[in-house]
């Protein structure tokens, strides 16, 4: 007959290491033999998370060319939760941050097309900005020419065009004074659209992660707004992980992470979800 665990992570087993609420082990009160399947239902995750994260997806890149002389930069958001008018704001604290250009940049949200621009005072200036999708496919352009401290890795940006908008644009994006840069794209304030629940449960390969992992276990889509509860119940008995042969479970760990595979952080909320396992013909 199948047979059901519940799972939450403040529950989660005190082992002494880097245990949280998106990266823990569960200890079963007793060992448990299982054979068949085993999938998850409904999975309750807060969405808490932080709009810019620090060292994910909190930096702008920007080239700032004064008197000839081209200055290679990445200019840092704080991290936290953000709306459209706190994101200007936030934009506008970090591109003034260490800039080489003698006035300031200013960031304005244009209403109707619902689309961040930067711009500068500086007549005698130009800027340019890097998106992420220009530094995916040029990245030699950016590295060839930028210090050492700021160097990239084309396969793990951080840069935080996909929450500003300035991310899919294939050219390298150049304004001054009097053409500011408007984004290409509009900002996306939700932190993620998908999330993925990986175990020990599911070491195998009856599933393969885009970034070619195979211990996903559940697929979580993000639908609410931050801060509120996403109640993700669309799993199906056939949206399943096989048990090859009988295994004895005294443990399972689990990991809730971004589509890279990092573990994600839901600033000290805990998550929930069950487990049922089905024997094969039932």
């Amino acid at each position: 007959m199948p047979f059901k665990i519940y799972v939450d992570s403040r529950f989660r087993q005190d082992t002494g290491g880097a245990q949280s609420d998106c990266e823990f082990s569960i200890e079963l009160p007793q060992p448990l033999k299982v054979t068949g399947r085993a999938f998850v239902d409904t999975c309750v995750v807060p969405n808490t998370f932080y709009t810019i994260r620090a060292n994910d997806n909190d930096r702008i890149h920007v080239a700032e060319t004064v008197s000839g002389t081209v200055h290679y930069r990445i200019a840092t958001i704080a991290q936290g939760q953000y709306n459209v008018q706190t994101l200007k704001d936030a934009m506008v604290g970090a591109l003034n941050t260490g800039r080489n250009i003698p006035l300031q940049y200013t960031v304005t949200y244009l209403t109707d097309e619902n689309k961040l621009e930067i711009g500068t005072l500086d007549q005698a200036a130009t800027f340019n900005i890097y998106s992420k999708r220009y530094l995916e496919l040029n990245p030699d352009v950016w590295n060839n020419a930028a210090s050492s401290q700021n160097q990239i890795t084309p396969s793990r940006l951080m840069d935080a065009g996909l929450i500003t908008g300035y991310s899919a644009a294939t050219n390298l994006l150049q304004g001054n004074a009097l053409n500011p840069i408007t984004a290409p794209e509009m900002p996306n304030l939700q932190p993620y659209h998908q999330l993925f629940l990986r175990s020990s449960l599911g070491d195998g390969f009856s599933a393969i992660g885009p970034d070619g992992s195979s211990d996903i276990i559940r697929r979580i889509t993000m639908t609410v707004k931050s801060n509120d509860i996403q109640v993700d119940n669309h799993g199906l008995p056939y949206d399943s992980v096989p048990v090859t042969g009988t295994r004895e479970i005294s443990s399972l760990s689990f990991r809730l992470t971004d589509v890279h595979g990092v573990t994600v952080n839901t600033n000290g909320h805990h998550i929930s979800f069950s487990i049922i396992f089905i024997e094969e013909g039932e």
